[in-house]
């Protein structure tokens, strides 16, 4: 399947057309079976993951519980901050049903990240998406928690 036919992803949409065919050059393409583990919070993960089809959940652990939204978002793209930043990833990215997926390894794009720093643009994109992720995470599910007092200044006398 070329690169034009394929359905673009949340970052290959933003590079330019040279760029993409670049990074297509190293994709693998896969199907992986229901409850196959993308990124594990645990791990740092050597790839770049894309969900191009099928079900995933997104959890982030949390000491009491984890909290969790599923998504079947096409183009969706994992492992990104830990990719650039060399750290652990703060979430579990589990398939819920068989999903096809790309995967990307972590050195070819770190590699064209430093020839092109014109991707820095895409990838602050990609990010933001995350937080967004992130705050639907967190929304959506209510704190257990009893809320924490506030420091109320005293009114001077």
């Amino acid at each position: 399947m070329s690169l034009e036919t394929r359905n673009t992803n949340e970052l290959y949409a933003l590079l330019q057309v040279e760029l993409r065919h670049k990074l297509a050059q190293h994709e693998q393409l896969m199907t992986v079976p229901e409850g196959a583990t993308l990124i594990d919070h645990d791990v740092l993960p050597d790839h770049l993951v894309i969900l191009n089809s099928g079900t995933v959940r997104v959890s982030v652990p949390c000491p009491k519980r984890a909290v969790s939204m599923t998504t079947r978002e096409p183009g969706k793209v994992f492992g990104m901050r830990a990719a650039i930043s060399g750290e652990l990833p703060e979430i579990d990215v589990t398939c819920v049903e068989p999903c096809n997926i790309t995967v990307l390894p972590r050195d070819v794009f770190l590699d064209l990240l430093k020839s092109h720093p014109e991707i820095y643009f895409a990838v602050a994109k990609v990010l933001s998406a995350d937080l967004q992720i992130a705050d639907r995470i967190l929304r959506n599910n209510p704190r257990r928690t009893a809320p924490v007092p506030r420091f109320r200044v005293p009114k001077p006398v």
